[in-house]
């Protein structure tokens, strides 16, 4: 499987992924994926010849997204990179993909020399697989965080120096 960077023709394909994956990543349509992609520091997929599997997008910090998580993040590390969504394809589960992706953006981030990774995970509506996974590759918790009844992110971190 290849790791590369998302191309314009991979979009219907990583629309209907990230819909998919509901309520572990907020939706999207066409026009809001674009504008996502275009401000995003990296959007990369995994490409398995047939079909996207997974996908990764990350923000560098001083973009002007508007997204709350991004914000929390923004305002108490002045350097790292966040990671807006991860998704993999059902179809593509347990086979590394998720480990994958991180690899590469760990990678990337430590070449542009950032000091930490960064990310939220659904506590409510739970996402218990997220959350072991984060732990089990090396993330800590760095705090949760009510944004409405029913929607609890637990925000993580992975420093890399």
């Amino acid at each position: 499987m290849l790791i590369r960077d998302l191309g314009p023709g991979d979009l219907g394909a990583v629309l209907d992924m990230n819909n998919a994956a509901v309520p572990a990543v907020n939706a999207h349509d066409v026009r809001s994926l674009e504008v996502l992609v275009e401000m995003a520091d990296r959007s990369w997929v995994v490409d398995d010849g047939d079909a996207l599997g997974g996908l990764l997008v990350t923000f560098a910090p001083g973009t002007g997204y508007d997204s709350a998580n991004y914000r929390w993040l923004s305002q108490r590390f002045d350097d790292f990179r966040y990671v807006d969504r991860v998704v993999v394809a059902a179809t593509h589960k347990r086979r590394g993909l998720g480990r994958g992706l991180y690899e590469v953006l760990e990678a990337h981030a430590r070449v542009v020399g950032t000091s930490r990774l960064v990310c939220e995970v659904n506590v409510e509506p739970p996402n218990p697989q997220s959350i072991a996974f984060h732990t089990e590759i090396g993330w800590r918790p760095v705090d949760d965080l009510e944004h409405a009844p029913g929607k609890v992110v637990r925000y993580f971190e992975k420093p890399l120096t």
